[in-house]
C-alpha cells in the first residue's frame, strides 16, 4: 500500500499549505515523481520479497512523515507571534527535507528493481504460455448450467445481425462462467456450421502480442507450436499472414479473458472486414474493456447463479456420476446454496465431495463449514482466480478496493459516505480539473465495471449509484488481502486473542473495524490494540455503549478517521478534540444528559484538518423537538470542512461572529436551522453546493415565516441542490391545523440561486400557486414535493411551467386534481408518484412529451395507473416509441 501512503502524504501536504500558507511545493513535486514511478506495473517474481519489504518501508515512512507534517503545521498555525511562526516553519522545512530525502532514496531502489524487470520482459514474453494457467483449465471444465438465455442471445447475435464484423462481449467476474459459455458457443454445431474459420486464444494480464498471433495462426491451422516458418517471422509478418488467412472468409474468433484496452488495440487490425458476417467473441472481467471493443452493442453481463441453478450444477458434477441416497441430496442442496452462486466455487466443492465419497458425516461437515472449506482451498483454486482481478488493479484502485473490508458483511454501503471516507484517508489522486467527490465516484465506477463491486441501489433521478455492496466470495478475498497487508484489521465477537495479536504484530499502521453485538466487548479490544497506532477506527456496534470506549479512544492520538456508526454517546466527548489529525468524524448519540441539547465544545476548532463532521441521533430519536446539536461559533474557524451533517442544529451566541471567518471549502451542509439562513451566514459558505434546511414546523408557523431564510439564498451562487424539510407535528397537532392557520410563501425567483439544479420541499405547506416561482429557475432539472410540501386540492400549472425539468416526484400529497399540459413540462423524463391517494389522474396531455422515459406509480388510485397506461398507448401509437410504466 505504498502508493496509497504516498498519495495520502501528498494530500496532507496540500492541506498543510492551505492551512499554514507555507510553501511546500518543491517537496510536493518530488513526491509526484515518486508516485509516477510507482504507478508503473511491477511484476517481479524473483524479487517479490524484496519489493514487498521496500513497499512496507515506503508506507511506514510516508505515514510517519504525514503525522509529522500535521504536527508541525499545527505548531505553525497556532504560533503566538510572527517570530515563533517563522521558527516553527523552518523546523518544519528541515524535518520534511530529510523525510523526502529518505523517500527519494527508496524511490531509487524501486527504479533499480523496475529496470531489472524491464530487462527480462523480452525473455519472459518468448517463454510465456498464455493458455496454460490452471484457473482457465478449471473454468473450461465447468458444466454450463443456468446460462440458457444468455447462450441463446449470444448465439443469435453471432449467427445473425449485420454483415460487418461485430465484436460481442461477455463480461463477468473471475469464475462466473464466461469461458465456459464462450467455449460452449465455439463448439455449438449451429455456430460451427455458420463459419468458415474458427479460432480462439486466451490473453492474460501479461500478454505478449506475438504469442497471441501465433496461437491464432496455430488454432486455425491445427498444427503445433514448435518449429515451422511462423516461428521465424516477426510480429508484422505474423499479423499480415493472419489477415490474409481471414480475408474474404466468414470467421469466428474467440478472445478469452482480455484485460486491457491496449491488448485489443494491438490485435484488432488483424481482423479484416469483408462484409461476410464475421464475428469476434470476447470475454473480460472489465466492463470498460468490453464497451471499448464492442461494436455498439451492450455487453452481456453474467450474474451469479440462482439457488436452483447452483444445485443443478452441483448435481451434474457429483450426483449424475454416482447414485446417492436422498440424505446426500438434501445436504448437497445446502452446500450449493452456501457457494453463493459462483460456478467456480461449486466446481471446487464438487471435487472435494467426489474425493470424500459416500461418508454422510463428512458431507455434513462440509455443509456446516463450507465457507471455511472454500477458504482453505481458495489459495489454490477459487481465490487464485478471484485474486487475479485484485492484483491486476491499477495502484490507485487497490486501497479503494481493500477499504470495503472495513464494513460489516451485511452493511449497505452508501456511495457518498464511502467517497468521503476515501477522501479522508487520502487515497484519491486529485487534479486541478476534478474535486475529490468526482474522483471518488470515478474510482467506484471503475470497480463496478471490473465486477468487484455490485450496485445495490441507483438514483431514480439520473441512474447514478447510490449504494453498493460486495459479493461474499470477493469480500473474503478483500478481507484476506487487507489483513495480510495490515491495511484493515477486523475485530469481531469471540475472536481468538492470539489471532488478534498476530494481525497487529506488524509495525505498519492500519485501520481497525470493530464489529460486535455488545458494547462491553469493545473497550478490552481497544486496549489490546492501542499500541498499533491505527490511522482509522470504525465501530459497528448494535447496542448503546458506555463511556469507557471514549476513555480508550484517548490513546489513539494518530487517528484520521473515527466512525461511531452505532448509538453510543449521551454527550459530546471532549477527548475527541485532542485527536487533531482527524479528517473524518461521525458520532451517533442515543440520549442527552438531563434531556437537554447536546453542546459541541468550542475547542472543536482544534480539529483544523477535519473535512467531514457528522452528528446524528439514534434513528427516530431526533424527531423529539427538545434535542438539538448546539454548535459553537468556533465551527466557522474550521476552514478544511467540506461536509457538515447534522440532524438538527442551533448556534451558540449567534450575535458574535468574526468577519474573517470563512468556510470556503464547505460543499455540503445538512440539518441547518432556518433561523440562521441569513446573508451574513451564507456569505461564509461561498462554494456550497448542497444545502438541507430543516427543523420542527411548530417553531416557525407562529412568529416566523417558514421560508424567510430563502430570501437570502441568492448569496449561495454555487448552490446546486436545496432541500427544505420541516419535521412532523408533535403533541397531537395536525398538519391540517397548521397549514390552515398559516401557509408558507416562497420569495421571488431572484432570491433563489440561479445555478440550482435540484430542489426538494418536505412538509412545508406551500400554496400550489407559489410553484410558478420555482418554474422560473433557469437550470432546475429535478423537483421533489413530499409530505404536504404543497397544500390544496388542485395544482393548476400556469405560465411557462417548468421548461428545464427532467425529474418530478410527488409523494404523500393531498392533491386531487392536477391541471397541466405537455408545454408546461417539455423536457420531463421521469415522473414518480407515490402515496398520493386522492389524485384522480395524470394530465392526459403528457402523451405529447416526447422526452418522457418513465412513469412510476405506487400506492395511488387505480385511475392514476389507468391514465399512465393511456399515455403509454398514445405515445406508442403516435411516435412509435415507448415509455416504461411501473405500477405497484
Amino acid at each position: 500500500m505504498a502508493y496509497a501512503a504516498v498519495t495520502s502524504l501528498m494530500n496532507t501536504m496540500q492541506q498543510s499549505m492551505q492551512v499554514t500558507g507555507c510553501n511546500l511545493q518543491s517537496f510536493y513535486k518530488k513526491l509526484e515523481t515518486v508516485r509516477a514511478i510507482m504507478e508503473t506495473p511491477c511484476y517481479i517474481a524473483g524479487d517479490l520479497e524484496a519489493l514487498t519489504s521496500l513497499e512496507d518501508e515506503i508506507t511506514q515512512l510516508a505515514y510517519t512523515t504525514q503525522d509529522m507534517v500535521d504536527s508541525e503545521s499545527r505548531r505553525v498555525f497556532t504560533a503566538k507571534n510572527a517570530a515563533t511562526q517563522t521558527t516553527e516553519f523552518w523546523d518544519h522545512h528541515s524535518l520534511l527535507k530529510q523525510a523526502i530525502r529518505d523517500i527519494d532514496s527508496m524511490r531509487n531502489k524501486w527504479m533499480k528493481m523496475q529496470n531489472r524487470y524491464d530487462n527480462i520482459q523480452d525473455w519472459k514474453a518468448q517463454n510465456l504460455t498464455i493458455t496454460s494457467t490452471s484457473q482457465h483449465t478449471l473454468e473450461r471444465e465447468n458444466m454450463m448450467v443456468g446460462r440458457e438465455i444468455e447462450f441463446e442471445m449470444v448465439q443469435d447475435q453471432l449467427a445473425r445481425g449485420a454483415s460487418e464484423v461485430e465484436v460481442v462481449s461477455i463480461v463477468g467476474m473471475g469464475g462466473i462462467g464466461k469461458t465456459t459459455l464462450a467455449n460452449k458457443l465455439f463448439c455449438d454445431p449451429f455456430i460451427v456450421s455458420r463459419f468458415d474459420i474458427r479460432a480462439k486464444v486466451t490473453i492474460t494480464q501479461e500478454y505478449c502480442t506475438r504469442n497471441v498471433l501465433l496461437d491464432l495462426l496455430f488454432s486455425i491451422s491445427g498444427s503445433g507450436r514448435t518449429g515451422g516458418l511462423c516461428e521465424q517471422q516477426d510480429d508484422g509478418q505474423l499479423a499480415d499472414q493472419l489477415q490474409k488467412l481471414l480475408k474474404g472468409r466468414r470467421y469466428l474468433i474467440v478472445i478469452d479473458d482480455i484485460w486491457a484496452k491496449e491488448a485489443w488495440d494491438d490485435i484488432k487490425l488483424c481482423f479484416p472486414d469483408c462484409n461476410c458476417r464475421s464475428r469476434i467473441l470476447m470475454t473480460t472481467r472489465n466492463m470498460e474493456v468490453a464497451e471499448y471493443a464492442s461494436s455498439g452493442k451492450l455487453p452481456y453481463q453474467l450474474l451469479f447463479l440462482s439457488s436452483v441453478e447452483s444445485w443443478n450444477l452441483l448435481y451434474e458434477k457429483v450426483f449424475v456420476k454416482e447414485c446417492f441416497s436422498p440424505e446426500f441430496e438434501n445436504i448437497g442442496k445446502q452446500i450449493a446454496l452456501n457457494c453463493k452462486g459462483l460456478p467456480l466455487t461449486i466446481v471446487v466443492i464438487s471435487g472435494l465431495l467426489q474425493k470424500i465419497g459416500k461418508s454422510l458425516d463428512k458431507w455434513k461437515s462440509v455443509a456446516e463449514n463450507v465457507g471455511s472449506v472454500v477458504s482453505t482451498d481458495l489459495d489454490v483454486q477459487c481465490m487464485k482466480v478471484l485474486a487475479l482481478s485484485y492484483h491486476h488493479l491499477p495502484q490507485h484502485l487497490r486501497a479503494c478496493f481493500l477499504y470495503f473490508a472495513i464494513f460489516p458483511v451485511d452493511k449497505l454501503i452508501f456511495v457518498n459516505k464511502l467517497v468521503r471516507l476515501w477522501a479522508a484517508e487520502g487515497f484519491l489522486k486529485v487534479d486541478e480539473m476534478k474535486n475529490m467527490e468526482e474522483v471518488g465516484k470515478e474510482c467506484l465506477k471503475d470497480l463496478t465495471d471490473r465486477n468487484l463491486i455490485f450496485i445495490h441501489r441507483v438514483s431514480r433521478l439520473d441512474g447514478k449509484i447510490k449504494a453498493c455492496g460486495m459479493h461474499d466470495m470477493i469480500r473474503e478475498l478483500c478481507l484476506r488481502e487487507a489483513r495480510n497487508t495490515n491495511f484493515v484489521n477486523v475485530i469481531m465477537d469471540n475472536q481468538n486473542p492470539s489471532e488478534l495479536a498476530r494481525h497487529f504484530s506488524t509495525k505498519l499502521r492500519g485501520r481497525i473495524s470493530i464489529q460486535s453485538e455488545q458494547s462491553t466487548f469493545v473497550p478490552d479490544q481497544l486496549y489490546a490494540v492501542r499500541n498499533s497506532k491505527p490511522c482509522s477506527l470504525l465501530l459497528f456496534i448494535r447496542k448503546p455503549s458506555t463511556s469507557r470506549i471514549m476513555q480508550e479512544l484517548e490513546h489513539f492520538n494518530l487517528l484520521r478517521v473515527v466512525e461511531l456508526a452505532s448509538p453510543m454517546l449521551d454527550a459530546f466527548p471532549i477527548c475527541i478534540v485532542g485527536l487533531f489529525h482527524l479528517r473524518y468524524l461521525a458520532l451517533t448519540f442515543y440520549s442527552s444528559i438531563n434531556h437537554r441539547d447536546i453542546y459541541i465544545a468550542p475547542s472543536v476548532d482544534n480539529l483544523q484538518y477535519l473535512q467531514t463532521f457528522i452528528l446524528k441521533f439514534q434513528k427516530n430519536f431526533f424527531i423529539r423537538p427538545k434535542f438539538s446539536f448546539v454548535l459553537p461559533l468556533e465551527i466557522f474557524k474550521m476552514s478544511a470542512l467540506r461536509h457538515l451533517s447534522l440532524d438538527r442544529s442551533k448556534l451558540n451566541r449567534y450575535a458574535s461572529r468574526e468577519t474573517s471567518w470563512d468556510l470556503g471549502n464547505l460543499q455540503c451542509l445538512s440539518g441547518w436551522n432556518p433561523l440562521y439562513c441569513t446573508s451574513s451566514i451564507f456569505r461564509l459558505f461561498p462554494n456550497l453546493k448542497k444545502l438541507k434546511i430543516c427543523d420542527h414546523k411548530e417553531y416557525y408557523m407562529d412568529g416566523y415565516d417558514v421560508v424567510k431564510g430563502l430570501h437570502d439564498l441568492c448569496y449561495l451562487d454555487q448552490l446546486e441542490e436545496l432541500k427544505y424539510k420541516m419535521r412532523k407535528s408533535i403533541k397531537g397537532t395536525t398538519l391540517a391545523t397548521n397549514y390552515l392557520s398559516r401557509h408558507s410563501q416562497l420569495p421571488p425567483p431572484g432570491a433563489f440561486p440561479q445555478n440550482l439544479k435540484k430542489l426538494a420541499f418536505t412538509s412545508t405547506s406551500l400554496p400550489w400557486e407559489d410553484l410558478r416561482i420555482v418554474g422560473k429557475l433557469p437550470k432546475l432539472e429535478a423537483l421533489k414535493l413530499a409530505y404536504d410540501a404543497c397544500v390544496g386540492r388542485e395544482w393548476k400549472v400556469v405560465e411557462e411551467g417548468f421548461p428545464q425539468l427532467k425529474f418530478l416526484l410527488l409523494q404523500h400529497l393531498g392533491l386531487n386534481y392536477w391541471r397541466a399540459s405537455s408545454d408546461h413540462f417539455p423536457r420531463l423524463e421521469r415522473l414518480v408518484i407515490d402515496r398520493c391517494g386522492y389524485l384522480d389522474s395524470i394530465p392526459h396531455d403528457f402523451a405529447e412529451i416526447t422526452t418522457l422515459q418513465l412513469i412510476d406509480i405506487s400506492n395511488c388510485a387505480e385511475s392514476v395507473g389507468n391514465s399512465a397506461k393511456k399515455i403509454l398507448e398514445e405515445i406508442e401509437d403516435n411516435y412509435g416509441s415507448t415509455v416504461e410504466v411501473c405500477i405497484s
